[in-house]
């Protein structure tokens, strides 16, 4: 069960006027509204606000008085049900796209494979050597690629966005508004150290003032001994409005 049939139910619920059927229907949608929050991993601190709209008053003088209490209960936690809806989905959403952007970064050697190394068809009329001439050669030909692909499923993605952090300008390659998103491209170089690159990641990413920050390094001279720690070495998850930072690298030795 959703939140969207909790809601519809407890909707169903306000058709109800005997006291006695309402309240054993109410606490049973009640125990359904708790078993939900712990499944959808609720804070402590949301669950409490939620179980106080649920609380209501026993009045054993009065059935009209308790009957009151219960659809004032049960209006309030439908209401408040009904703003996490929108909140869940709008998480949904940013989750989901969240791990597009994450899938295309990650999967990016295939598609560069598949447009500029597969071989071509005979009917075509691209020809495999200009294909094969295309080559990255710095971060402004992979801000070029990567842009391409972003922008039909993103059409408000930017290009070279410029911010105050409080201190100076800072630059980001790629930068999506709806989710405060900053992609910067780095690629390496013969005169580049695996320490000089760790020291440019970690400032750009304390420097950076967004919500989250993807590294895509192009590891052209292959500088990076070992990509998996590197790149667990710059994990960073939000924590009381925290950022969140990942690194994916695209080394040369996958073409």
């Amino acid at each position: 069960m959703d939140i969207d049939d909790l809601i519809a139910e407890g909707e169903e619920l306000k058709k109800v006027f005997e006291k006695e059927k309402l309240q054993s229907r109410y606490n049973l949608w009640c125990r359904k509204v708790r078993i939900y929050m712990k499944k959808e991993g609720f804070t402590q601190q949301e669950k409490e606000k939620v179980n106080v709209k649920m609380h209501y008053v026993e009045n054993e003088y009065s059935e009209n008085d308790a009957l009151i209490s219960l659809k004032k209960s049960l209006g309030d936690t439908i209401e408040i049900l009904e703003e996490n809806a929108f909140i869940y989905e709008d998480k949904t959403c940013k989750q989901k796209d969240l791990l597009l952007i994450e899938k295309i970064l990650g999967n990016f050697y295939m598609h560069y494979r598949a447009m500029y190394r597969n071989p071509v068809h005979k009917k075509g009329t691209l020809a495999a050597e200009t294909l094969d001439a295309i080559r990255i050669g710095n971060e402004y030909d992979l801000q070029r690629m990567l842009y391409s692909l972003f922008i039909p499923i993103f059409p408000t993605i930017r290009q070279e966005v410029y911010s105050d952090n409080g201190y100076g300008g800072m630059r980001a390659d790629l930068y999506l508004d709806m989710y405060n998103l900053i992609i910067e491209i780095k690629c390496t170089r013969k005169s580049m150290s695996e320490k000089q690159l760790i020291e440019e990641l970690g400032a750009d990413g304390f420097h950076y003032c967004a919500d989250t920050i993807y590294f895509f390094v192009f590891d052209k001279t292959q500088t990076i001994k070992n990509p998996e720690a590197f790149k667990e070495a710059f994990v960073r998850e939000p924590q009381k409005g925290g950022k969140t930072v990942k690194v994916f690298i695209l080394q040369a030795n996958v073409f």
